[in-house]
């Protein structure tokens, strides 16, 4: 499955938006999406965005998550994105570029972005 930066900051912004006490877990997203989003939940518990319990199940189904919150780098890289104006100027420029989406790059280019409205 290929990452999708898109889902990654979905799954972010619901995480942060969770009430205190509360878990997001798979079942809060479309069925259709399971896979998806278990597989892309796993990805930023790697990236140390995010404080998660994944179900080891060794099952084909898609793993069951208990997402807590996020780290204190994971709001620093949804801090970079979160305004769906400059998540668009992040992705047009690296595609303009020829660029690749790896996390560096895109906090990289956010961080650019977000310095040159403040300045302008």
């Amino acid at each position: 499955m290929e990452r999708n930066w898109d889902t990654v900051r979905e799954i972010l912004l619901a995480i942060e938006k969770l009430e205190p006490e509360k878990q997001l877990i798979i079942s809060d997203f479309n069925e259709e999406r399971a896979h998806e989003i278990s597989y892309h939940v796993q990805l930023i518990e790697q990236a140390g965005l995010v404080n998660v319990t994944i179900s080891q199940s060794n099952s084909l189904k898609a793993k069951d998550f208990f997402a807590r919150n996020l780290t204190w780098e994971g709001h620093e890289f949804l801090d970079s994105i979160r305004v769906k104006d400059t998540w668009t100027k992040v992705k047009n420029v690296v595609s303009d570029k020829g660029g690749v989406m790896t996390f560096e790059v895109i906090k990289a280019v956010a961080a650019g972005i977000v310095k040159t409205t403040i300045i302008a």
